[in-house]
């Protein structure tokens, strides 16, 4: 996929000749364009241009930046886990080390390392704030007014009117074929996702999605249009019970009129009520959005390490003032059985 700024690296480790474990990497080259900083005062706009210029600052992901279903670390059956846990920080160290980065960002840890990287890892930080919305879909459920029966009545009333302008809409799933072919227009809708977001930790590019359709039978995309003009895709990873909502595009020219954002929310439990499946998975991003659709939250264990101490204890900070933002989105609760 040749993905800009991104690059690469698998790290074999090895007990006496024999390959025991391996760590996969990605190295994020960090550039101005990953943060949104148009709404900030004139001078951080200048420090971040010339930090990001001067400095050419490297991120260690260890794991997937576009993922979160897949490993990024295996080890060998019948290796103790706190042999595994401290292989995999060799791996990590040295990489770091290698890659010539200023910060490592362990992602969707393994669940059986969590507690060692809790209580031997002090120099990480646990990411706050970062959270998987789930819904548990009710086997009840044949269709979507299975699941507008269960709302109380003014997620009731609200989930008709949002629904009311999509009867003007189309919506088709594309083949490996037709992704391929609609590729540019795909990119287009996801920029205008991409470029709103404040933090854009590396950014896809027109083969992204066509590859991964290529070499993935579960993976959907469906393009959305309006009097025939692409207006909104959306795409979904389907395991055995699970409806995994993975990147969407929006033509924010049209995201008023037709509620295009909360309809492709509502089409993905639609679609994973209609493969009968037990979970839908809405992802990391708006939260307030994905409770009133009846998300719960599930905490996931991201870790950042900053070599720099003097920047490192400026993230803590903004991390500890997170908790300041949290919890308004927690009292949303739009079904009659909550």
């Amino acid at each position: 996929m040749q993905l800009p700024d991104l690059s690469l690296v698998y790290t074999l480790i090895s007990v006496k000749g024999e390959p025991v474990a391996v760590a996969y990497f990605q190295i994020l080259s960090i550039r101005k364009h990953h943060l949104n900083t148009h709404n900030s005062a004139a001078w951080k706009q200048t420090a971040w241009k010339l930090f990001t210029k001067f400095l050419c600052p490297k991120l260690l992901v260890a794991g997937h930046l576009f993922r979160h279903d897949i490993c990024s670390f295996y080890w060998k059956e019948g290796l103790a886990t706190f042999d595994a846990f401290r292989m995999y920080q060799s791996a990590i160290k040295k990489t770091l080390r290698q890659a010539h980065a200023g910060a490592v960002l362990v992602k969707d840890v393994n669940e059986s390392l969590i507690p060692y990287f809790q209580h031997y890892t002090p120099q990480y930080s646990l990411l706050r704030n970062d959270i998987s919305m789930e819904m548990k879909l009710d086997e009840t459920w044949n269709s979507i007014s299975g699941y507008e029966k269960a709302l109380k009545h003014k997620y009731g009333q609200r989930f008709r009117k949002i629904r009311q302008p999509w009867e003007q809409i189309v919506i088709t799933e594309l083949s490996t074929e037709e992704t391929n072919k609609e590729k540019d227009v795909l990119f287009k809708l996801y920029e205008q996702v991409s470029l709103r977001q404040e933090v854009r930790l590396g950014v896809l590019n027109e083969s992204f999605l066509p590859l991964l359709k290529q070499a993935n039978d579960n993976l959907h995309i469906w393009l959305v249009k309006h009097e025939n003009q692409p207006i909104a895709f959306f795409s979904a990873w389907t395991h055995k019970d699970v409806f995994d909502m993975f990147y969407i595009g929006i033509d924010y020219s049209k995201n008023e009129q037709f509620q295009l954002y909360f309809n492709i929310l509502f089409l993905s439990v639609e679609k994973a009520i209609e493969l009968k499946k037990k979970k839908l998975i809405l992802g990391r991003t708006a939260l307030e959005a994905k409770a009133r659709v009846g998300c719960k939250p599930k905490y996931l264990s991201t870790y950042l390490y900053i070599r720099n101490p003097l920047v490192r204890n400026i993230i803590n900070r903004l991390q500890r003032n997170i908790n300041d933002m949290e919890g308004a989105w927690e009292n949303r609760h739009p079904f009659k059985a909550q």
